[in-house]
């Protein structure tokens, strides 16, 4: 809808317009949160995904961007399942978390501590 000249208002009246309803149970919660995680994904592998789409239309940078942030969200649980686990594994097996940096699993490493951070800025 931004792509089409559309403007985003915030509004807040008195009285609400209308009323939802949330998951009273854990299994609902997790429904939800996948159809959300699909619906995300989805749209990522869309003619309609904000990285590409939208060029000259009128879509900002900062809007573009969130949009992206949304859209990417459900993926960046794979590196952070991956950094949760590393030093368990670590502890585990008995060897440092960090690779020696001539190996080829210090590029992974590296790889993952760079996706972890990219999303934290996009957070922000």
């Amino acid at each position: 809808m931004h792509s089409h000249g559309w403007r985003s208002v915030y509004c807040m009246p008195k009285r609400p317009a209308f009323k939802g309803s949330a998951p009273v149970n854990l299994s609902d919660r997790l429904h939800q949160v996948l159809r959300w995680a699909l619906g995300s994904v989805e749209i990522m592998l869309s003619r309609h995904c904000p990285i590409w789409y939208g060029y000259g239309f009128g879509l900002k940078w900062l809007e573009r961007i969130s949009y992206i942030n949304s859209i990417v969200y459900p993926l960046t649980s794979v590196p952070l399942i991956a950094y949760c686990t590393l030093p368990a594994v670590c502890l585990l097996t008995g060897k440092f978390i960090v690779p020696e940096i001539s190996n080829y699993a210090s590029i992974i490493f590296i790889a993952l501590f760079i996706s972890i951070a990219a999303t934290g800025i996009l957070e922000m």
